[in-house]
């Protein structure tokens, strides 16, 4: 008996635009993890410039602390962005929310974000809509500790408003099906806006930040999941662009999964943000050649930076 999800498996190659492929370029990744991380204000700088150099169509990038807030984290931002801008005042590229365990109670994780807005070239923010449990570690015994990060529906809807009243685009991060759901109500409802986009976390055995193998969240890294995400959204009535993340692979080989993001008309997201295998240390820029590769061999063409910022709706 077929599956709704049939009609993806079987589709030719098809897509509406240039595909766009961003840079995450160090997310809290340590170089314990890979000696290869950007985690100094100058090394962050660099890594910057050369994947945009390179044709990234967007840039995403932490500061150096998670735990700083509001004012604080737009001046540690600043350290690395007042370099870059002076550099390619016209780049595109956007931070991402802080520690959610430091909020107050009137608080919602993106006061940075109208900073950066105004005076650091920002103009895209992150939304993630659901709360989730990242496994970092696991005792003699087995048991499992780690961190629980998210935002809860007050904090979702004041991050919302905030971004509505300023039309920045919403990159909605969906972790988990449930997160999209969360944000499939802002979208039904009209409320998101224009260059907002959908972002596909596929999560590997190695999570978004343990070094071992025991990722116990998400959709795992596979043509099901893609095709399951892209059934969950047929039901959206703003149709947004839709992008995949690869996260914590190890070992597996991710270029299908990407290929046929590419080929059924997505984006991706890559960089050291994302990516962990204990056998290998890629660069920043190695991550983004290899996904530029696989589009050309697709043969799609990839999207110069005044096309990403058009699917971006940037002016």
């Amino acid at each position: 008996m077929g599956t709704g999800l049939d009609r993806y498996a079987d589709a030719k190659p098809h897509w509406d635009s240039p595909v766009v492929i961003e840079s995450h370029i160090n997310g809290i990744r340590t170089k314990e993890m890979n000696p290869n991380t950007p985690t100094s204000y100058e090394e962050i700088a660099e890594d910057a410039v050369r994947c945009w150099e390179a044709g990234a169509g967007a840039i995403h990038a932490h500061n150096t602390s998670f735990d700083l807030i509001g004012a604080d984290a737009y001046k540690d931002y600043m350290r690395t962005w007042s370099t870059v801008l002076e550099k390619h005042p016209d780049i595109t590229w956007y931070p991402t929310t802080c520690a959610t365990d430091r909020l107050l109670r009137n608080e919602h994780g993106l006061e940075h974000v109208p900073l950066l807005n105004d005076d650091g070239g920002a103009k895209v923010a992150c939304l993630d809509t659901g709360l989730t449990l990242f496994a970092t570690d696991e005792d003699e015994d087995g048991y499992l500790s780690g961190a629980k990060f998210g935002f809860d529906f007050r904090q979702t809807a004041e991050q919302v408003k905030m971004l509505r009243s300023r039309n920045i685009p919403m990159v909605f991060g969906v972790y988990e099906p449930g997160h999209l759901r969360h944000a499939m109500h802002y979208v039904n409802r009209g409320l998101s806006t224009p260059g907002s986009m959908w972002d596909f976390y596929l999560i590997g055995d190695y999570g978004l930040t343990a070094l071992e193998p025991i990722g116990t969240n998400g959709m795992k890294p596979s043509l099901e999941s893609l095709y399951y995400y892209l059934w969950m959204i047929e039901e959206a009535e703003v149709q947004h662009p839709w992008y995949i993340s690869v996260w914590g692979q190890g070992a597996l080989d991710d270029t299908t999964v990407l290929r046929r993001a590419i080929e059924l008309g997505g984006h991706v997201k890559t960089g050291l943000e994302l990516f962990y295998d204990p056998a290998r240390n890629p660069t920043n820029l190695e991550l983004l050649q290899q996904a530029q590769e696989i589009a050309r061999e697709v043969g799609r063409p990839i999207a110069t930076h005044e096309e990403a910022r058009a699917l971006y709706r940037l002016s």
